[in-house]
């Protein structure tokens, strides 16, 4: 019988620091063949352990398309976070998933895509992005990012922006800028306000990823836009143990975030949030 908590191995192949608080991790399977049979989809996660620290759920931020290794960004937060932080190239970690349901696939060019990120919410939509410019002489599809974050400090990826913009239209709004700052200011739903969409987009897909508090007043622009309930997919955190609905620690409703998300369609949790 399959042991569902059994983790394999994975080694730390690069560690590229993003903000004071957050570092982007390059990880590969010590086997390879874990590493050939490792798939994921855009916004599953998987579960980091380190023996004597514990484990704890982080969402894998890299493309999909690269079997050659994938990535994780970590925020210090707890404990098992500060001893990330302090590991160095080639050190080892365990590591189980991937876990949960994703973000829906991107199936043909008629379909516009409105990716949502506020603060750490980007990570999980990188993977998207990163997807996507790996396939990018397949995508036809109109791709529009609004990113919000307090102040410039707080950016994740800055020095891949340039890359992205090559593929999709970014829109960045800071909370707490400084003087020099000449982009868009105050919450992420003053870029619906900015930036043009059109009305009535039925066609248009919203994934959005970022504290809860912003969901509330971003759907509400969406439903402004005349966006269908079941185009617009949230990725919900909560804290989650197991990773395979067992513990019930992240359930919402008669959900669990580990299991049935942690990408949820709004149409089936609108009552729940």
């Amino acid at each position: 019988m399959k042991n569902i908590y059994q983790s394999k191995t994975a080694i730390i192949k690069n560690i590229k620091t993003q903000t004071k608080e957050v570092k982007l991790f390059t990880l590969q399977f010590k086997k390879k063949k874990d590493q050939k049979d490792f798939f994921f989809t855009p916004g599953q996660f998987i579960e980091v352990g380190i023996l004597g620290f514990g484990e704890a759920p982080f969402a894998i931020c890299s493309s999909n398309v690269n079997v050659d290794f994938f990535q994780i960004c970590v925020r210090k937060a707890g404990q098992l976070t500060i001893k990330l932080h302090s590991l160095k190239i080639n050190d080892e970690i365990q590591i189980r998933g991937p876990y949960g349901n994703g973000f829906p696939k991107i199936e043909n060019s008629t379909t516009n895509l409105l990716l949502i990120g506020g603060g750490i919410g980007l990570v999980p939509l990188r993977s998207i992005i990163k997807t996507i410019q790996d396939q990018k002489q397949n995508i036809k599809n109109k791709i529009i990012l609004f990113y919000g974050v307090k102040d410039y400090n707080e950016l994740l990826f800055k020095d891949e922006y340039k890359q992205w913009e090559k593929f999709l239209d970014l829109h960045i709004v800071l909370n707490k800028p400084d003087l020099k700052w000449k982009g868009d200011i105050g919450l992420i739903t003053v870029l619906f306000d900015n930036v043009k969409l059109a009305n009535g987009y039925l066609s248009l897909q919203a994934f959005l990823c970022g504290p809860p508090i912003m969901y509330k007043f971003v759907v509400q622009k969406l439903k402004e836009l005349n966006i269908p309930d079941e185009n617009i997919f949230l990725s919900l955190e909560r804290r989650m143990h197991c990773g395979v609905g067992i513990c019930q620690h992240c359930a919402i409703g008669s959900r669990y975030v580990c299991k049935n998300g942690p990408v949820f369609n709004y149409a089936e949790i609108k009552n729940s949030l």
